[in-house]
């Protein structure tokens, strides 16, 4: 599940790096650079939504019983 939603995010980054690219080529650079905004957005969004869950397992493999 979390390689899938993963996967989505990155096709996200991906699109709005060709949209940005496109309207960059089309002289549109008001659109390009909102596009770009968003990608930047999206790319630190995933990046801490991979820190918090790592930091929730490694949370919760310290609250398991040493004898497991």
């Amino acid at each position: 599940v979390d390689v899938v939603i993963s996967v989505i995010w990155e096709l996200f980054i991906l699109a709005f790096l060709v949209f940005s690219a496109v309207s960059l080529y089309l002289r549109y650079m008001r659109l390009a650079f909102c596009f770009i905004c968003i990608t930047t957005l999206l790319l630190v969004t995933l990046k801490i939504m991979k820190k918090v869950k790592q930091a929730r397992k490694r949370k919760r493999r310290m609250l398991l019983p040493l004898s497991m």
